[in-house]
């Protein structure tokens, strides 16, 4: 990986459900909301993806995103030569934050996220080495 893409790769792992440390102060879920956590278990394609003031959209960027019962894949491909796969784990604090924890050794990633069953949206926001992102995803499964 480049050092160019290392950034996007923390950024990207936000993308994937991952949260934002400052939107879940802590695992307690004291911003994460309360009741059953929903699944996310399904296979997502990316619509937008937003890091710092920066929004990116199909066809420029384009990904993919699987959710397992405790694990996760990401595929993203974002302009230039930048492609991000991961995979790890994911655990949900309370109904809306999600911790994720790669395997490829990329930055841990935490946030919040918003799954609208009306219109199979998943909304996610959050941090991974220092970098912000936020991402837009359509469930295709």
């Amino acid at each position: 990986m480049t050092r160019s893409s290392v950034s996007y790769a923390a950024a990207a792992l936000a993308v994937a459900g991952a949260l934002w440390v400052a939107a879940c102060k802590s695992s307690t879920g004291n911003n994460c909301g309360s009741g059953t956590p929903p699944s996310l278990v399904g296979s997502y394609s990316l619509e937008s993806y937003t890091l710092g003031t920066t929004t990116i959209t199909s066809p420029t960027a384009s990904g993919t995103l699987q959710f397992r019962t405790t694990m996760y894949n990401v595929n993203l491909s974002l302009p230039g030569p930048e492609t991000v796969v991961d995979s790890g784990t994911y655990t949900i604090v309370g109904s809306s934050c999600i911790n994720e924890l790669s395997q490829a050794g990329n930055p841990t990633f935490s946030g919040t996220f918003q799954l609208n069953l009306a219109d199979s949206t998943f909304r996610v926001t959050g941090t991974a080495a220092g970098q912000v992102a936020a991402s837009i995803w359509k469930k295709t499964s």
